[in-house]
């Protein structure tokens, strides 16, 4: 009798679970009529305010299995997986098949402090498998005028930023062009916001939006920070957005830390919390390259202050002097000057510069730079980097250009004096070794054909719908267009290409093209052995991690897929961290191997 009032109560609940209702959620811009389709009927959705496209609403799921949304009688032509075990979906997108991906973790390559923890756990703001949506609306005149003339002056506003299963609206939010008024800026402009006083959104209250039409394929900036942070660096976050100004969608963009702001030194230093007093902080513009001036304060006014930074450029004196004196053969010195400035974390720095040759960066331009001194007037300079735009082949130009990825970092002290910082540090045997040991470490386990790639085609694959929206608008500021067409974004990742415009953009070579070759000319000096799986992170963070040991092999990814109905689970709220099932690579992947064998000739 027990088993059956058992079985009875069983089934009892399993109806009363098939009956319940589970809240729908999807971004739809520019709809009005928005239902979904579910469990044979179709439900209407509805939009709590009127300027963002945010459509939710109950339905009963029963025994469903999957959903579609359905937009001015137009139904998506696929289908959503349906958990109807969760009280909610995620916050979906019309049309995008894919709401939360897979994304490849990157492993750990160095074991001493291979993370770094000030900045606490990444926020959700800037989780790698969802896109973001923002929403921002102001006055319409002035907004037409920012949009049209793209003056400096800021419009206030109404800003929404939908994640992944969260909804967050700022009032009297700031909102403007990024880097207004330079010569060459984009048609596709580059934006940034700041919060209200009191207003934090993954512990930061300044964001900058940038437009990446350097860059066809839109994943090499966000890629350079991606790597850095598996070297454990304090390297600003960034995940791509969908931006949408007073209900018109301007494309997809890199939401990035500006390092050069008090927001990005909270949130990566002091896990969000501000600092009174503040450290000095500084913009490291062409010429910021930390070369002792004596006599002469104004050398370093290649260093933008901060408008609050309680110092000006003249703080970096004690720090150049202080490197300046200390002498490259004396671990002593050395040590101590290490009291005053990171050097393990600049090293790190340098190794990426090195690898993706970042022209426009410290090592090769002394440039896009910055420092940043702790409180109070004796604590820790910290080196900056910004801009990872200018990388991995991007409008690089060298006299050696076709045989630049083999080009060693031990020619770079000659060809690039300027860098003084680390052309002088790797004259010390100790440092070189620790250089050497982080570089080859690297290509060993991550920066490679292998595992950065497989990252790499992950993320094509995931962004791509987007890319394809980005790639269909027409901008409406003035401003350089180079032209790039959908297919660039894809051959970019194989190959070169020419901006169609014929106006200066082009990237001489592709992006895995660049990885397969730079990590194999490594590979070659140095006599190491690239893995051969794909490698993702240790199981456990526990802080004692051997380089490549303890990190973990990982899934390939497979270009392509998205709309199938095997990535269909991942369209709804099922957050998935790994997938056990390797993937078949297809025909890109054989111009992919194919690269490898020729890198290796």
């Amino acid at each position: 009798m027990k088993l059956s009032l058992a079985i009875i109560s069983t089934s009892y609940l399993v109806a009363i679970a098939q009956a319940a209702s589970v809240k729908f959620n999807v971004i739809a811009p520019g709809a009005t009529d928005v239902k979904v389709s579910v469990n044979g009927q179709q439900v209407a959705l509805t939009a709590a305010d009127p300027n963002v496209p945010y459509f939710s609403g109950d339905a009963e799921a029963g025994s469903a299995k999957d959903y579609k949304y359905v937009v001015g009688g137009t139904e998506e032509g696929f289908a959503r997986a349906l958990d109807s075990t969760k009280a909610a979906t995620l916050n979906d997108f019309y049309n995008r098949p894919v709401t939360y991906a897979n994304i490849p973790k990157l492993p750990w390559p160095i074991e001493n402090n291979p993370q770094w923890t000030a900045s606490g756990a990444k926020p959700a703001i800037f989780d790698e498998n969802y896109i973001p949506s923002v929403f921002f609306s102001g006055d319409a005149a002035q907004v037409d005028t920012l949009v049209k003339t793209v003056p400096k002056d800021k419009v206030t506003g109404t800003l929404t930023f939908i994640g992944s299963d969260y909804v967050n609206s700022f009032q009297n939010v700031t909102f403007g062009v990024h880097g207004a008024g330079k010569k060459k800026n984009n048609a596709k402009q580059s934006w940034n916001w700041a919060l209200s006083t009191g207003d934090y959104l993954g512990n930061r209250n300044f964001f900058k939006l940038r437009h990446m039409e350097e860059d066809p394929t839109q994943i090499r900036e966000r890629l350079y920070s991606d790597v850095l942070h598996a070297l454990g660096t304090y390297a600003n976050e960034a995940n791509m957005v969908r931006l949408f100004i007073n209900g018109q969608g301007f494309g997809t963009f890199n939401m990035l830390d500006d390092i050069t702001e008090y927001s990005y030194i909270n949130a990566m230093f002091y896990g969000g919390k501000e600092q009174n007093p503040k450290g000095p902080l500084f913009d490291g513009m062409s010429g910021a390259d930390f070369l002792y001036h004596p006599g002469n304060l104004d050398g370093y006014s290649s260093f933008g202050a901060n408008k609050e930074s309680p110092e000006t450029y003249e703080a970096i004196d004690p720090l150049a002097k202080a490197f300046n004196e200390t002498s490259m053969t004396d671990n002593a010195a050395l040590a101590n000057f290490e009291k005053m400035f990171d050097v393990d974390q600049f090293m790190r720095f340098m190794v990426m510069e090195y690898l993706t040759g970042h022209w426009d960066g410290y090592w090769m331009g002394q440039t896009n730079d910055g420092a940043y001194r702790e409180p109070p007037a004796d604590g820790k300079w910290y080196y900056l980097g910004q801009d990872y735009d200018a990388t991995f082949g991007v409008n690089l130009d060298t006299p050696d250009l076709a045989s630049f990825t083999s080009v060693s970092y031990k020619d770079f002290p000659s060809r690039y004096p300027g860098g003084i910082l680390i052309n002088r540090l790797l004259e010390n045997p100790d440092k070189k070794a620790t250089f050497e040991k982080y570089l080859t470490e690297t290509v060993r386990v991550l920066f490679n054909n292998v595992t950065l790639t497989n990252r790499v085609l992950a993320l094509h694959e995931f962004l791509l719908p987007d890319l394809t929206w980005d790639r269909s608008i027409t901008q409406q500021s003035p401003g350089i267009n180079f032209g790039w067409t959908l297919a660039q974004v894809t051959e970019n990742l194989w190959g070169a290409v020419g901006a169609p415009n014929a106006n200066g953009g082009g990237a001489s070579w592709g992006l895995v093209q660049w990885i397969v070759e730079k990590s194999a000319a490594v590979a070659k000096e140095f006599n190491i052995e690239v893995t051969t799986t794909p490698m993702g992170p240790p199981t456990t963070t526990n802080g004692t991690v051997t380089p490549g040991a303890a990190n973990q092999p990982v899934a390939s990814a497979t270009p392509g897929a998205s709309g199938k109905k095997d990535t269909s689970a991942q369209s709804n709220n099922e957050k998935t961290e790994s997938s056990d099932a390797p993937r078949v690579l297809p025909t890109a992947a054989v111009l992919f191997a194919a690269l490898s064998a020729l890198a290796m000739l």
